[in-house]
């Protein structure tokens, strides 16, 4: 059964079957791996795994992936794919591949779809063309960068109104993963709204047409390791498609059931419907009664026959006969004389039995002796060679007549006071002045090379010139040298989009010479005037309506000039005067009304209105929703709730058929304010289609992804869907994010939490609210072993954990210094290192093993090691104890031996008195008596050296204050006595040597004194300039406390006058959130400060416990220096109390931070107490801030050890600092004798490059030149040829001459003379052409080398062309 009529045999729409349209047709790609042979490597997108790598080899047909495989029979475990080269070849962006593909004729496309091979692409673009010569469109982009790749926004849509033609942009599709089978489907459809009303869209009729397909690939997805240039991983990135689908029918516009091959084996529609055409897009030759039109499912809209009355076979169709009748089949070459007549000149010299002869065409009267204009025509003027003017009348009409009150009008130049507005324009169309002489009262331009120079006229000369058609432009000119070259294109007018041109000796014009000549060019299109490309008349008069340029050639030369005397081009307008016969006034056919037909009547419109004038009126078809439409623009006055150009559709919010032409047809639409509506074909139901922003669903009753609210009041009252906020811690690309009904976010990332994803999730801390993702959440990484209950939370402003005994750091990862055993998941155990004996009172942290001086051991640090003695802050000396005067190798707390009988000293290592030491009897051994007396003396001497030692011993342990004066009398007495002691000694020196060596040395002691004594007096000098640094710094620091206070006082005013709006909806965000931030940053500035406050005191308490390590050494020196030291400790009281008062300002400015935190929580407080709202969340939020604000004070006692320390560590660094400095001074000196040196290289390279850019314009120059030699040179040689062919038509021109003149001789008996002349002219000519023809040979054989030779050959070709001009005008004559 016909698809195209239904079961009553009525014609219905008919459409093909609907299939892949790309099914094993041919795809053309511009790039394929294989060719040579090519490794590729397979991508796992995992970094360091060996990738696994195989050949595409275009040889093989087992390793051949080409373009035939895009469009073959797939399957599963078979797949077969298209693969181009890869990056190592170059195939990256800007290097694009294109894939065509052909489908032979023109398709309704539904669907695009590409399986992909290994990863999509990061952007591609999708191209169609309606026919196989037209442009490319494009159809849609793919792009993670829509902006920067196409111009385009990403995922933008299309409003109703907007052009539904334009292609749109989205990232959807532009992922790297999957690595390989990821999809791209297209829709054509999809987000047009016209979609619903598709048989009434001729837009989306045309959008869905197409005949060729185009995929273009742009740039590939990469994860960035290709930036290292690693072949395998280059070779791991190229484009692989396995399928290429497109879903459509053959286009046959409802007309065809199916398409079939023809005798080409092209694919076309077998059209019903009296239709044919590819793609039945024309009705049939003899069915031409109406318009063609596309079938809906309401009409078949097929062709009908025309109504001939039998008496013709052949018609076309009449648009006017249609608009008025109703049926537009025009009958052509009918039969038995029933076509029209026109009568002429008499053919036959019989006439009829009425007495009027037949007549001829353009004849007219019963005996054809009055002449008339042909039909089309009006105006038969004896002036006008072509007898009659053709009917412009925008070609709307071919009946016109002369208009009356219309007089010959001119528009002139003459130049009498200035150039009148005329220019100059060059072959490149810049603009240069012309020169006005006020004597000869004429303009000029002068050319400087061969390039002609054209006057162009003003403003007055341009515009409509209608009235001059097949009038006259004249001008008077004249050249500075008579060896003008002309060209075709001497006088030039455009306009409407055509250009004329036309000689100067054109129209029987002479040669312009160096005497002013008058020059005339009709404006008319026929051949006899050279109007050069030809023109219809139609046409020529188009262009005169919108003359837009006239120029006149005035340069033919070198060095040479042009005179324009004057112009005047002859017009018409309406006054008194000569009549202008030549103005039409139109006969307008319905809907045309003007002098010219130019405009549309009442109840008539443009059908093309960018035609202006020229175009055709059309009633207005408004659909039964307007009787009038703007005439111009077409667009009807719609009334009814209808819009569109024809009210074709409903207006913005209303639905229906307005087709149907009732006032009822379009109704408002079951949608919110502002949303506009469609209709589903099929199931009649009305659908929204532009929900107001946020909403969503067939009736817009539903928020759409991303908001929330009540559009309806389903659920309570009214609310109006609003964005979800997030603070920018969601997907934007995630679906989901929020509650449609509460506003909730429900996929925070980043860390965060909270309805509002605005606060930190358990076991992260820092600022959700920052802007940047490096400063939002990270993660407490509390320390199990340090953390109470070894929880994971932490503080989630400071992200401090919460920390056992004695546990430091954020994370609670270490033990405080002096504490060790963080393992035992107990807090950390005191090291208990003795201050003595060890070197810092620091221990391991897994032993508690504490850090010993020299010779001291014990976990603890707290005896001395076995035969070490003299536990002090230095460590334990060793006992060094001589093994055989000794008893032990262990001494005494003095460090004295136990000696063995006869030994002495602190070593054992000497004999005793009266003893000696006999090497071959072990020990000391007793002296014989004599040696009594001796020691005597000795212990005489000293017991003298006993009481000088308690004198000098009294001067360093006397604990009365001794005077200055008294002191040095002791020490002269200490000196007299050492002096005594020493001659006396010097004396019995032989007696005991050692005796005068202990002099020296207590000598050597008096002189350490005094030089001690001189060095506590230097370091009171410097502990008094320490106390001044103190005082300084005690004064900013009250200076810091008061700017503190003021800054509490205005805290504490800007909280008193904080108003906190009560929140009205549960999704809206009250103030508390932004209060406790408020109160937050209020909090780490009160931090800073009170950092700020204790580092200062901190410094005052180190200078104040220097000053004290000094007295208390300047005491352990000398005890004279009392007075001082109690003056020095009297400064460090005082030190110390203004630090101690520092730390309670301090504590103070802490105190008012917690206060005023304690008052926002307060007010917050008070705030949730307000029914109904739930303001559990929120106090929980204000105790974590007040529990942050109290971690803060922690974080400060913590972190004050932790300063000192690093401010120690930069002090022994300042050095290398300044080292470095210097060192950095030194290259910057260097780097600027560098810089210096390549500035003036710089200026050196942009010098050469100004002369490489003006050598390189001279060469261009030059370039132009020789080739402008070489077109004059070759147009001289074809003139010379030219010349050459028509020597035998010059010689029978000659003979005619002579022939005519000897006819001329015994004709005109007074004109012989002029045809002698005549005649030796020709002998000249003749003569001439010889010489030509000779030198045509000379010129072919030297091949145009000889310059001065060509000069002589284009001479005698003017030569020749001047006789040849003079034998036509002695002929004519």
């Amino acid at each position: 059964m016909d698809e195209c009529i239904d079961e009553s045999g009525r014609p219905q729409r008919c459409m093909p079957e609907f299939v892949n349209a790309a099914f094993n047709v041919t795809v053309v790609a511009t790039n394929t791996c294989g060719s040579p042979p090519e490794e590729y490597c397979l991508q796992t997108g995992v970094t360091g795994v060996t990738k696994s790598c195989h050949i595409c080899d275009a040889r093989d047909p087992r390793n051949y992936h080409g373009a035939g495989f895009l469009t073959d029979y797939n399957t599963q475990p078979d797949t077969t794919w298209w693969q181009s080269q890869t990056m190592l070849a170059g195939i990256q962006y800007p290097n694009s591949i294109n894939l065509t593909l052909h489908l032979g004729k023109a398709f309704d496309i539904t669907y695009v779809r590409l399986k992909f091979h290994t990863s999509r692409p990061e952007s591609f673009a999708i191209y169609k063309r309606t026919s196989e010569d037209g442009p490319w469109i494009p159809y849609q982009y793919y792009s993670g960068s829509c902006e920067k790749t196409y111009s385009k926004i990403n995922r933008g849509f299309i409003r109703t109104g907007e052009d539904e033609q334009q292609a749109l942009c989205t990232d959807e599709f532009s992922d790297i993963s999957p690595l390989s089978g990821g999809n791209v489907a297209f829709s054509t459809l999809e987000g047009r709204p016209s979609k619903y009303n598709f048989d009434n869209s001729p837009v989306l009729q045309d959008w869905v047409t197409a005949t060729d397909i185009r995929v273009t690939l742009n740039r590939l997805n990469t994860f960035g390791d290709e930036v290292f240039n690693d072949p395998k991983v280059l070779k791991s990135y190229y484009y692989a498609i396995s399928d290429f689908a497109v879903g459509g029918r053959c286009k046959c516009n409802g007309h065809a059931s199916e398409c079939v091959k023809n005798e080409r084996s092209k694919l076309v529609c077998n059209c019903k419907h009296n239709t044919e055409g590819p793609d039945c897009n024309v009705c049939k030759r003899f069915y031409n009664d109406r318009p063609w039109r596309r079938a809906t499912t309401d009409n078949a809209n097929e062709c009908l026959s025309c109504n001939c009355n039998g008496k013709s076979a052949e018609c076309y169709f009449d648009h006017e006969l249609y608009r008025a009748t109703g049926h537009g089949g025009h009958c052509r070459n009918c039969t038995y004389f029933t076509n029209f007549c026109f009568f002429v000149r008499k053919m036959i010299t019989q006439c009829d039995n009425t007495g009027r002869c037949s007549c001829k065409p353009g004849v007219m009267g019963d005996k054809c002796d009055r002449c008339q204009c042909k039909l089309g025509y009006f105006n038969l003027d004896p002036q006008n060679p072509q007898g009659c003017t053709p009917c412009f009348c925008f070609q709307h009409s071919t009946v016109c007549e002369s208009a009356d009150g219309y007089s010959i009008h001119k528009v002139t130049s003459t130049f009498d006071r200035d150039e009148e507005g005329w220019k100059g324009q060059q072959r490149d169309s810049s603009i240069v002045p012309v020169q006005w002489s006020p004597t000869t009262r004429e303009i000029s331009l002068i050319s400087e090379d061969y390039f002609p120079i054209y006057f162009v006229a003003p403003e007055k000369f341009l515009g409509n010139q209608l009235l001059s058609y097949g009038q006259n432009l004249t001008l008077n000119f004249r050249i500075q040298h008579r060896d003008a070259r002309l060209s075709a294109e001497d006088v030039v007018l455009e306009g409407a989009g055509h250009r004329v041109a036309v000689p100067l000796i054109a129209q029987d014009n002479s040669y312009p010479g160096e005497e002013t000549q008058t020059f005339v060019f009709r404006l008319h299109e026929t051949t006899d005037y050279a109007w050069k490309p030809n023109l219809k008349h139609a046409d020529f008069q188009k262009l005169l309506h919108n003359l837009t340029s006239v120029m006149i050639r005035g340069t033919y030369s070198a060095k040479s000039a042009g005179y324009l005397d004057s112009v005047s081009l002859v017009t018409a307008h309406r006054g008194s005067g000569t009549p202008a016969r030549w103005v039409e006034r139109c006969t307008c056919p319905q809907g045309y009304v003007g002098q010219h037909c130019g405009q549309c009547d009442l109840g008539y419109r443009r059908s093309q209105p960018e035609l202006g004038s020229f175009s055709s009126c059309e009633p207005c078809n408004c659909n039964g929703h307007s009787d009038t439409c703007d005439p111009v623009t077409g667009f009807c006055n719609c009334q009814h709730y209808t819009a569109g150009k024809s009210c074709e559709r409903c207006k913005d919010g209303f639905y229906g058929d307005p087709m149907v032409g009732s006032p009822s047809d379009c109704k408002p639409c079951p949608c919110p304010a502002g949303a506009t509506c469609a209709v589903v074909p099929r199931t009649k139901e009305v659908v929204c289609t532009n929900c107001p922003a946020g909403t969503t669903g067939k009736r817009c009753e539903l928020c759409d992804d991303g908001f929330f609210g009540d559009p309806l009041g389903e659920n309570g009252p009214i609310r109006a869907c609003r964005a979800c906020s997030c603070n920018n811690n969601i997907d934007p690309n995630a679906v989901g994010n929020c509650n449609r009904e509460s506003g909730e976010c429900l996929k925070c990332i980043y860390n965060t939490a909270g309805v509002f994803c605005d606060r930190c999730k358990e076991g992260f801390y820092g600022n959700a609210l920052a802007a940047n993702v490096t400063d939002k959440c990270k993660p407490c990484s509390c320390s199990p072993y340090g953390t109470v209950d070894k929880k994971t939370t932490c503080s989630q402003v400071t992200g401090l954990c919460q920390c056992l005994p004695n546990v430091i750091n954020r994370d609670c990862s270490a033990c405080e210094p002096g504490f060790y055993n963080l393992q035992s998941g107990k807090g950390c155990e005191r090291c208990n290192c003795n201050p003595i004996g060890s070197t810092n009172g620091q221990c391991d942290i897994f032993s508690g093993q504490c850090e010993c001086q020299p010779g001291v051991t014990g976990p603890h640090c707290d005896r001395c090691e076995i035969n070490f003695f003299g536990f002090s802050p230095s460590g334990c000396k060793p006992c060094d104890c001589d093994p055989e005067g000794s008893e032990s190798a262990q001494c005494k707390d003095d460090g004295h031996c136990q000696c063995r009988p006869g030994f002495v000293g602190a070593r054992c290592d000497m004999c005793e008195e009266n003893y000696f030491y006999n090497r071959s009897t072990p020990g000391c051994q007793q002296c014989p008596n004599c040696y009594s007396l001796v020691r005597d003396k000795v212990n005489q001497q000293r017991q003298r050296l006993h009481e000088l030692q308690n004198l000098i011993d009294n001067l360093d342990n006397t604990e009365n204050t001794v005077g200055d004066k008294a002191f040095e009398k002791r020490l002269k007495e200490a000196e007299k006595t050492i002096m005594d002691l020493l001659q006396e000694a010097q004396a019995s020196k032989e007696v005991d040597k050692g005796l005068l060596d202990r002099l020296n040395n207590i000598n050597k002691t008096l002189n350490n004194q005094w030089n001690r004594m001189q060095n506590i007096k230097n370091t009171v000098d410097n502990t008094g300039t320490q106390a001044d640094r103190a005082r300084n710094r005690v004064h900013d620091t009250e200076n810091l406390i008061k700017t503190a206070r003021e800054e509490l006082d205005k805290a504490k005013e800007a909280i008193s006058k904080v108003d906190i709006k009560i929140p009205t909806t549960p999704g809206d965000q009250n103030n508390m959130t932004l209060l406790a931030e408020e109160a937050r940053k209020l909090s780490e500035k009160h931090k800073a400060d009170a950092d700020q406050i204790e580092k200062i005191a901190k410094d005052a308490n180190d200078t104040s416990t220097k000053a004290y390590n000094m007295l208390k050494k300047a005491l352990d020196g000398e005890n004279k220096t009392s007075s001082d030291i109690d003056e020095l400790n009297r400064k460090y009281v005082e030190a110390k109390d203004l630090a101690k008062n520092l730390e309670k300002q301090a504590a103070k400015v802490q105190a008012e931070a917690e206060e005023a935190g304690n008052k926002a929580l307060k007010i917050y407080a008070n705030l949730t107490s307000l029914p109904p709202i739930d303001t559990k969340t929120l106090e929980d939020e204000a105790n974590k801030i007040k529990k942050e604000a109290s971690d803060l004070d922690k974080l400060v006692d913590k972190t004050e050890k932790e300063y000192n320390d690093l401010r120690e560590d930069l002090r022994g660094k300042e050095t290398e600092v300044r080292k470095l400095l210097e060192k950095g001074k030194t290259e910057q000196q260097t780097a600027d004798q560098l810089l210096a040196r390549a500035d003036a290289a710089k200026a050196l390279a942009e010098e050469a490059a100004k002369k490489g850019i003006s050598t390189f314009k001279e060469a261009k120059d030059i370039l132009n030149n020789l080739k402008d030699f070489d077109k004059r040179v070759n147009d001289n040689r074809t003139a010379a040829e030219d010349a050459i062919r028509r020597i035998p038509e010059i010689n029978a021109t000659i003979n005619e001459a002579n022939e005519k003149t000897r006819r001329a001789e015994s004709a005109l008996g007074n004109a012989a003379t002029d045809a002698k002349e005549a005649k030796t002219k020709a002998e000249e000519a003749e003569k001439i052409a010889k010489d030509v023809q000779k030198v045509h040979v000379e010129f072919q054989m030297k091949n145009i080398k000889n310059i001065q030779k060509l000069w002589d050959v284009r001479v005698l070709i003017k030569l020749c062309l001047y006789l040849i001009c003079f034998f036509f005008f002695f002929f004519l004559n």
